[in-house]
């Protein structure tokens, strides 16, 4: 039991490095997060095809941080996926409906702020029906996830004062993120700033502030 409990732990911890990692870094090809997003994707769809039962966070640890990293990532690089057509194809052909229609709710069991903001994104690029119904059903049942879920991306936001010059420049910063709810000719903020038009943008790091971060070795 010990044994499974630390694979767990270890393959959530590779799903989550795998999601920061596929949003954050700017030198990431569209195609490239494509691909990998595809395979996260299929690997969702084909083990809720094994599962009828109903919510079971500790059971289904391994499945719910999937779905949350391909939420996550949608975040990030929706926009910039439909901008291609092969891509957008490619998108749009995902089973995402199937995945977070499944009975063991996702939706309802992942992080609200990340629930949210995907599923304002994916509604604005009719990446899926999404009906007022189940976006209100969601959001007001949504309990805020596994505190696993809740607190482990680990470049949401990188920390380290004394290396971070060196990553920056490689980052991307929510700030950053063309939404797919934007309109085209809106201007871009260069800070975290959230107001007016950009007040549906949720804050995407959720509860890991750099007042709690240890100190760059």
């Amino acid at each position: 039991m010990a044994k499974m409990f630390v694979m767990t732990h270890f393959r959530m911890s590779a799903v989550f490095y795998l999601a920061s990692y596929l949003s954050r870094a700017k030198f990431l090809s569209t195609s490239y997060v494509t691909i990998i997003l595809q395979s996260l994707v299929d690997w969702c769809y084909k083990y809720g095809k094994n599962q009828s039962g109903q919510i079971n966070q500790t059971h289904h640890r391994v499945y719910y941080a999937g779905c949350q990293a391909v939420m996550y990532v949608l975040c990030f690089r929706m926009r910039s996926i439909l901008a291609t057509p092969e891509l957008k194809t490619q998108l749009l052909n995902m089973p995402l409906e199937r995945i977070f229609k499944h009975a063991l709710n996702p939706l309802e069991v992942c992080l609200p702020s990340i629930v949210e903001e995907f599923l304002c994104q994916a509604k604005a690029a009719h990446l899926f029906t999404v009906s007022n119904d189940v976006f209100g059903s969601e959001m007001s049942r949504a309990f805020g996830g596994f505190r696993r879920l809740d607190v482990f991306f680990p470049f949401d936001p990188y920390l380290l004062k004394k290396s971070d010059r060196f990553i920056r420049p490689n980052f991307i910063y929510w700030s950053m993120v063309r939404t797919t709810y934007e309109d085209e000719d809106e201007d871009e903020d260069g800070d975290e700033k959230f107001g007016n038009k950009k007040d549906r943008k949720m804050q995407m790091p959720s509860r890991i502030r750099p007042s709690t971060s240890p100190e760059s070795l």
